[in-house]
């Protein structure tokens, strides 16, 4: 029997995409994991209300009771009549590891970050981003 071993990256997106499946979204489940330079499993964060707070799944969320076709994807989260109180799964991954522990890390999340998240991460000590379809 051959054995196949995944490359680190691909390990590593599915590792994100089984913390997806924590998510409290109606819309969107997304997943994250940040590893070390030497590949340890610092963090995970996937998409939600921040703990102990209703979220999605509690019918708490105004966009989440909302199709794509009444909200559309993307569209503004906050200062609409549409609020959506989440955290996105990057910003529980800066949030649930230290400043040194990113530094030189790489994120693996399971879609391409959105602008906001890309802006965060930037100055967060992460040197690569991961998503299956691209890397940055």
């Amino acid at each position: 029997m051959e054995i196949t071993r995944p490359t680190w990256d691909e390990w590593a997106l599915g590792i994100a995409k089984a913390v997806s499946a924590r998510a409290d979204c109606t819309r969107r489940l997304v997943g994250s994991v940040l590893l070390s330079p030497d590949h340890a499993i610092l963090a995970t964060g996937y998409n939600g209300y921040p703990s102990g707070k209703p979220g999605c799944l509690s019918g708490a969320c105004p966009r989440g009771q909302k199709s794509y076709d009444e909200v559309k994807a993307l569209s503004p989260y906050v200062e609409t009549e549409f609020d959506c109180g989440a955290l996105h799964s990057e910003e529980n991954v800066v949030l649930r590891s230290t400043k040194e522990q990113r530094q030189g890390a790489t994120l693996y999340v399971t879609c391409k970050p959105c602008p906001n998240c890309f802006r965060l991460l930037s100055g967060s000590g992460i040197v690569r981003i991961v998503w299956p379809e691209g890397e940055k």
